[in-house]
């Protein structure tokens, strides 16, 4: 076990190194430039401030237009200006374009308003004899069984799930993941059922959610949400772990972005910004691989030279002892 854990430290440990490497590799005028000004358009000012400071210290000219920029949106005013489109957005339809739209559909999750709007509007299509939208369906019953069932993993779960949700429209291969996920959870015939006969009043939301469960396996997806979670809480919150996770097709790759995340914190989207997807697969299963490798060529080569060493002493031993008998007799 301990070696499983030094190992898992070492290889996010190298693997840092590694995309730190990329990254220094990558960088240049250009690419620093325009992506200072996509972090200030897209009020990833943390990030801006992050990257001009980097062109700095790589002595590249300075553009004075920045730091405006960057000024006029810190201020109050401009966040006012914006903030009531934000939160109806984030609300009504669950986008996460920028901080305040993320807060609000990620509130509207943990507190399953969301998921209840969702499978109201799937009963809804239901009655009409429409198909069920499996994903949709089965993101807001997971929401719901741990929001009532298992409020210990609920935070994580919520966070996690609103970036699933987000990401799933963007990116294919996250999208075929998660909706195997979900697939391999949820009995959807149990769950038609319960929602044909389903009333969203406040009595019948707690009758709801007892039918939700029967038609649920959480324990199916926990490890797969507790991934999404540890990325959502390492890499500096929603937005980040919503690009991040585009990144995302297979287990493998979640396994390398949660390794990411862990090595370069909340930095770990600006990393893969500058640096491209090899940030990320220098902390994915070739890379333990590779590491695996080199251990144990290092430990053969290691046994090897010990045993080398005993065959010299010993013959070392043996030659001194001959002489020292024959010069006694």
């Amino acid at each position: 076990m301990w070696a499983a854990y030094a190992l898992e430290y070492t290889s996010i440990y190298v693997g840092k190194q590694l995309a730190l490497v990329a990254v220094w590799w990558e960088r240049s005028e250009e690419l620093l430039r325009s992506e200072i000004w996509l972090a200030i358009e897209e009020d990833r000012l943390d990030d801006a401030a992050t990257l001009i400071e980097m062109n700095r210290g790589y002595g590249y000219p300075h553009n004075n237009e920045w730091d405006a920029e960057v000024a006029r949106r810190s201020t109050f005013f401009y966040a006012a200006k914006r903030a009531p489109e934000d939160i109806y957005r984030g609300l009504a339809y669950g986008e996460m374009e920028n901080a305040v739209s993320t807060s609000v559909a990620i509130t509207s999750d943990f507190f399953v308003i969301g998921d209840f709007r969702d499978l109201a509007n799937q009963a809804y299509q239901v009655s009409q004899g429409e198909e069920l939208d499996k994903l949709v369906t089965g993101l807001a019953a997971i929401g719901i069984v741990t929001t009532f069932g298992t409020p210990i993993v609920d935070g994580g779960v919520s966070l996690a799930k609103a970036a699933a949700r987000q990401t799933a429209k963007q990116s294919a291969g996250f999208r075929r993941l998660l909706s195997s996920k979900v697939t391999s959870a949820v009995d959807f015939a149990e769950l038609k059922r319960v929602l044909k006969g389903s009333e969203f009043s406040p009595s019948g939301m707690e009758r709801l959610s007892h039918g939700i469960k029967r038609a649920l396996h959480f324990e199916r997806v926990s490890d797969f949400f507790s991934d999404l979670g540890v990325i959502v809480r390492n890499s500096g919150g929603v937005q980040n772990s919503l690009f991040l996770v585009k990144k995302v097709s297979d287990a493998d790759s979640l396994k390398a972005v949660k390794r990411a995340s862990a090595g370069l914190g909340d930095k770990t989207a600006l990393m893969v910004r500058l640096g491209g997807e090899r940030v990320i697969k220098v902390f994915g299963r070739l890379f333990q691989k590779l590491l695996w490798l080199i251990g144990a060529i290092l430990g053969s080569l290691l046994s090897i030279l010990q045993i080398l060493i005993l065959i010299v002493l010993g013959r070392w031993s043996g030659g001194g002892g001959a002489k020292i008998s024959a010069a006694t007799n």
